[in-house]
């Protein structure tokens, strides 16, 4: 069946990154660039120390060395500043999602190699670690957050799934189907990762991950069903470590 123009790509690293950076730096190179940055890094430093509730604009104004006014030049709110640092921290980390943009592994793989990095993702970068564990700050983040921020984030995690999706279809399914799974999946990750304590129960990071990968890219009951839940651990454990990158970077300031 031919399809449109609209027909999505191929899952890129170097366009995910290229598209991260413009969210992150919509400004050219020079001063203002500059200065932005100066206030992300601020603010990270400040909202991994204190929390979201107790770091105020003005704290992060006094680290960054700028007017208060100037954060706000800037960003509309506290909300949306620490919702840039947190895709600010993402990029950072990006490097370690590599094996989910490989073309030569399959696209089933590289999906359960996407939801298996990027639950333990989450829940390593200092921020999304915090915010997500302490007194529900991420619900206070995204109450307070502009829409056109959240719309905007929103939309970029929404492509980059929809293009996996479309690999993993065969190329078969109009965009529409697979924008509502995508959307299904954003939010499932989203959930699972900013549960707090009630999701995992002391069950290890990094086995919970690619549980989850296997349920929702295999399904459930298959691997009931078939009786090859040992057969899948183990090849969850061999893919964990073929994946792990060598030098990846230290959560600082995780709490």
């Amino acid at each position: 069946m031919a399809r449109g123009d609209d027909a999505p790509k191929d899952l890129d690293f170097e366009a995910v990154a290229a598209e991260i950076d413009g969210f992150l730096k919509p400004e050219p190179e020079g001063p203002q660039a500059r200065r932005r940055e100066r206030i992300l890094k601020a603010a990270g430093v400040l909202f991994a120390a204190h929390g979201y509730r107790k770091t105020s604009v003005e704290d992060i104004a006094g680290a960054a060395g700028v007017a208060k006014g100037t954060v706000y030049l800037y960003y509309s709110n506290k909300a949306e500043l620490l919702l840039h640092v947190i895709a600010l921290q993402k990029r950072q980390y990006l490097e370690g999602m590599a094996p989910a943009f490989d073309l030569s592994i399959a696209p089933a793989k590289r999906l359960r190699t996407l939801i298996r990095l990027g639950i333990q993702l989450g829940h390593e970068l200092p921020l999304m670690n915090r915010a997500g564990a302490e007194d529900h700050e991420i619900e206070a983040v995204l109450q307070e957050a502009d829409a056109a921020t959240l719309d905007a984030i929103n939309g970029m995690q929404i492509e980059y799934t929809v293009r996996l999706l479309d690999a993993v279809t065969g190329h078969r399914q109009p965009r529409a189907a697979l924008e509502a799974r995508a959307q299904v999946l954003v939010d499932l990750l989203f959930a699972v990762v900013n549960g707090g304590r009630q999701v995992r129960q002391g069950m290890p990071l990094e086995a919970y991950a690619a549980a989850v990968a296997e349920i929702i890219a295999g399904g459930i009951a298959v691997g009931i069903a078939d009786g090859i839940t040992d057969e899948i651990v183990d090849r969850i454990a061999d893919e964990t470590d073929a994946d792990a990158p060598a030098d990846a970077p230290a959560a600082d300031g995780a709490v």
